[in-house]
């Protein structure tokens, strides 16, 4: 008998933590996978290559002024001035991430920033179709990340939503569009509890606005649902389990539990969904989520060697960068195998 999606999550968690030699590491018993669930995934699309570009007006901003004259003066410091935007620009980028691409051109009426970077491997969830960015909260690293974590969250409502109007379009059977609309109250549940934690360390969740993409092919959705759903939200389940076992706070272990148990069934919902949808899309439109899924793959390759701040892996819980390779390379042999 193949072992489920959730034992084998657990066993690598086990396999990676330095808890586990301490006798530290408890979790509860199998819980039984739904019938006819597959557990062999694709890892998640948990960063990946990112750009954006950000228009500074002359004059600049006092607090980027100095970093401004410099670029102009000498092109080799223009990294500084690309990885500051990058802090304050976006949600996506919190101080764990640096430019890896600047390029800086300069005019009398302002300076025109485009930025390269990596995203990192937090546990995003499932990003509905339409997501425009969220502005960055304005707050320390921890209550950065769990602001950007509850804004994700409530996307993640718009997400399942979608999806089960989706499936009732393309006829799906009851039981996919039922659990869909489960899995976006679970959502709400999530949204509410990181939120709460945002805001117990002074941050503010940015709020969601989402961008109608219209009516969508069925290969459309099958892309999205290999992508966001059994690559991203296996990653989002792998990591909150960590999480769980690792963050300091009692109140945030638990909320990692509940939280990793959701995005496990909601993984599995995304499994079943993709087998439905293979038998309704040609064999061309098969090999294209296929490939999306073998893009995933490459881009959680990179996301993984990017550094979590100290403050996020001592409070947070999250796996720094030794412990995210190495679940990574565990997964790619139990799991995706």
């Amino acid at each position: 008998m193949r072992p489920s999606l959730r034992g084998t999550l657990i066993k690598l968690v086990v396999a990676v933590s330095p808890l586990t030699a301490a006798g530290c590491l408890v979790f509860d018993g199998e819980r039984q996978p739904d019938a006819g669930v597959d557990s062999r995934l694709p890892t998640s699309d948990c960063g990946g290559w990112r750009t954006f570009r950000v228009l500074v007006e002359e004059p600049p901003p006092i607090e980027l002024a100095a970093l401004v004259d410099a670029c102009e003066t000498d092109p080799a410091t223009c990294i500084q001035l690309c990885n500051e935007v990058l802090r304050r620009s976006v949600i996506d980028s919190n101080t764990n991430v640096t430019a890896t691409q600047c390029d800086v051109t300069h005019s009398p009426t302002g300076h025109d920033v485009a930025i390269g970077y990596y995203g990192s491997c937090g546990a995003e969830g499932r990003r509905p179709a339409g997501l425009a960015r969220g502005r960055k909260p304005r707050a320390g690293i921890a209550g950065t990340h769990l602001a950007r974590s509850a804004w994700y969250e409530a996307a993640s409502v718009y997400a399942f939503v979608s999806l089960a109007r989706e499936l009732a379009r393309f006829g799906a059977p009851k039981t996919l569009r039922d659990a869909a609309k489960r899995a976006a109250i679970d959502e709400v549940h999530h949204a509410r509890l990181m939120g709460d934690l945002a805001r117990a360390r002074g941050a503010t969740p940015p709020k969601v606005e989402i961008e109608d993409p219209g009516l969508r092919s069925l290969e459309s959705i099958a892309i999205e649902n290999v992508t966001e759903g059994i690559v991203g939200e296996t990653w989002a389940a792998l990591i909150a389990f960590w999480q769980a076992a690792h963050a300091t706070d009692p109140t945030m272990r638990a909320t990692y539990a509940r939280i990793a148990e959701d995005e496990l069934r909601h993984a599995e919902l995304s499994i079943e969904v993709d087998a439905w949808a293979r038998t309704k899309l040609r064999p061309a439109a098969r090999k294209r989520v296929d490939a999306a899924r073998t893009r995933a793959l490459a881009k959680l390759a990179k996301g993984v060697k990017t550094t979590q701040p100290a403050a996020l892996v001592a409070e947070l819980g999250m796996p720094d960068a030794a412990a995210m390779q190495k679940l990574f390379a565990n997964a790619r042999a139990r799991v995706w195998a």
